[in-house]
Formats: C-alpha cells, structure tokens, sequence
C-alpha cells in the first residue's frame, strides 16, 4: 500500500514539475507539499521494512535452530543405536588417545563455529 502511495505522490510531483502554466508560488507550494509527503511514506516505508527484515532473520534463527537440533537428536539416535549393538555384540571398543583428542578437537571446532553463528543471530535480533 505505501509503495503504492509513493508511486502516485511521485506522480504526481513530477507532474507539478513539468507544468509551466501554473503559477510560480502555487507550484512552489505543491511541490514542498509532495516532496513533504514522500518523506513522510519513506519514513513509514522504512519502518515497515525494518520489522519485516526483523521477522524474517528471526524465523530463519528459529529454522536453524531446529535444524540442529533435528541433527543432533538423530547423531544421539544412532549413537545409542551403535551402542546397544556393541553391547549386545559384547565387542570390546579400543580407541586410543590420539583419536579421542581428534574427535575432541572436532566437536570443539563445530561448536565454536555453531556458538559464532548463534551469537551473530542474535547480535542482529538486538
């Protein structure tokens, strides 16, 4: 609707414009009268695209959010899938210290670069 009320005030501005028949103080007058008018639509335009863009970062948070967290749940299924079948298999599980420092290094990698990712969305929600 306001850009639809931009368009015709804009019209109608340039219109004054080019009309030379008019008397110089009434044009004068119609001019700063549209141009008055179209600050104030491109104030509201702006406010309304704010809270648009506002909204929009914020569901896209909330779709992240759970996603990972849809992810996480099916890494914890399967894991515990994993382990009764090791348990049930009775099969002994030999992991030496180097690969759980990986593995560690890993997570601690993902995490940071989830927790980023999180502060940054939020940091634009405020």
């Amino acid at each position: 609707m306001l850009k639809f009320q931009k368009e015709i005030v804009s019209d109608a501005l340039l219109r004054v414009y080019t009309m030379n028949d008019l008397d110089p103080e009434m044009k004068a007058n119609l001019i700063e009268k549209y141009k008055e008018e179209l600050k104030n639509i491109n104030k509201e335009i702006s406010k309304f695209s704010t809270l648009v863009e506002f909204k929009e970062l914020q569901s896209l948070r909330d779709q992240l959010i759970s996603i990972i967290n849809e992810k996480i749940a099916d890494i914890d299924r399967r894991l515990d899938e994993l382990k009764k079948e090791i348990e049930k298999n009775n099969v002994e599980i030999k992991e030496n210290k180097e690969e759980k420092k990986e593995e560690k290094d890993e997570l601690d990698t993902l995490y940071e670069q989830v927790n980023s990712i999180l502060e940054k969305l939020e940091k634009i929600d405020s």
